[in-house]
């Protein structure tokens, strides 16, 4: 089992699957990249330039030899940062399901932040030109709480389409019937015989029995299915 599918309630389905764009990580490790190019270049400067002074020296190390090195250590720590970038590209994600948005983030350590489909408010959508050509944008979504209860998902890839995948699980939940009609049931079809009655029934209960629905959602689906007969 996954780390996302152990967070599921029960019953609870994945709606889409979110991370932060390429284009992100790709620039991270580029700018470090550089920086190692940076130091490895200042590192040979430096000894080039003290190999013959055989009097500078530093607790018997020449300091030609002590730059060299300390570039050498900055650079290995700047890669082994660029690894860590990679690792939290990787493990980092964001998941809408039929209840909620969840933000996992953290390699070892994770954090998760839950934002509840019926408490959002309002979704905003940012996009630079850069953005919109490599298809990376910033959501942030204000939940009932206000300013202090906003969620910003920063250059996410394909935000138009995670924008349009929430709106829609929005307004599912809103209506309560979304993920019945993934099913076959459509609680606004009229009935029209005993045997349409049943076969209705025998649905829902189908969905009881696999965990879709709660026994107590099952007997609200049912009141409400017999008053409209």
């Amino acid at each position: 089992m996954s780390y996302v599918e152990s967070l599921l309630g029960r019953g609870e389905q994945i709606l889409y699957v979110a991370r932060q764009h390429i284009f992100v990580l790709i620039m991270n490790i580029l700018t470090e990249l550089t920086l190692i190019g940076i130091l490895v270049a200042a590192g040979v400067a430096s000894n080039l330039a003290f190999r013959n002074n055989s009097t500078a020296m530093i607790g018997g190390i020449s300091i030609s030899d002590l730059i060299l090195l300390i570039c050498l250590v900055i650079s290995i720590i700047v890669l082994i940062s660029g690894f860590l970038d990679f690792l939290r590209w990787n493990s980092e994600q964001i998941v809408i399901t039929d209840r909620r948005v969840l933000q996992i983030r953290g390699v070892f350590n994770k954090r998760v932040i839950d934002s509840s489909l019926g408490k959002i408010n309002d979704i905003e959508l940012r996009q630079s030109i850069i953005g919109r050509i490599f298809n990376f944008g910033t959501i942030e979504i204000l939940t009932a709480s206000g300013a202090e209860g906003a969620n910003v998902m920063d250059r996410i890839e394909a935000p138009l389409e995670f924008k349009r995948a929430l709106l829609e699980a929005k307004h599912n939940l809103e209506r309560g019937y979304g993920y019945l009609e993934a099913e076959g049931y459509i609680p606004s079809r009229p009935v029209s015989s005993v045997t349409e009655i049943q076969r209705t029934l025998e649905e829902l209960a189908r969905l009881r029995d696999r965990g879709i629905l709660s026994p107590e959602e099952f007997e609200a689906k049912k009141r409400d299915l017999l008053s409209r007969i």
